[in-house]
């Protein structure tokens, strides 16, 4: 007897999920749902294209920032030659930092960059990839 009331709560319970279901299906407005296109395991960065304000307004909030590559740590020394170009990888014995928050709150399309200073230039980076997207004078002429 129990079990039947069981077996009777569940048929119960999956009628009105399908009665509930199918109302759904008819009402106006319904989302259909679909399956997901596929997700990207190389996904890319939007294109970075920076204009000389919002260039000089980065080059402003790094210069309070002490993060200049010196090439003084041992760990450092097999990337002293490295000579930085847009699309360049940086060499992992670089390590590159996130821009400062107050700057991507102003400027949102920063937030999936990181930013290095190198050899008196600001080298902005996809770190997905390692790639330099952009790059101009740590300090402005």
């Amino acid at each position: 007897m129990l079990r039947s009331l069981h077996v009777l709560h569940h048929a119960l319970v999956a009628s009105a999920v399908l009665a509930a279901t199918a109302a759904l299906a008819q009402s106006p407005g319904s989302v259909e749902q679909s399956i997901p296109p596929a997700v990207s395991q190389k996904p890319k960065v939007p294109p970075l294209q920076l204009s000389d304000s919002q260039r000089a307004r980065i080059q402003q909030a790094l210069s309070r920032e002490n993060t200049e590559v010196t090439f003084s740590l041992k760990t450092q020394q097999p990337a002293k030659d490295f000579e930085p170009k847009v699309g360049a990888v940086v060499p992992r014995a670089l390590k590159f930092h996130a821009l400062p928050e107050p700057l991507v709150a102003d400027m949102p399309m920063l937030k999936r960059y990181a930013y290095l200073k190198l050899k008196q230039q600001v080298l902005i980076i996809d770190p997905m990839n390692r790639r330099i997207v952009d790059m101009f004078a740590e300090a402005s002429s």
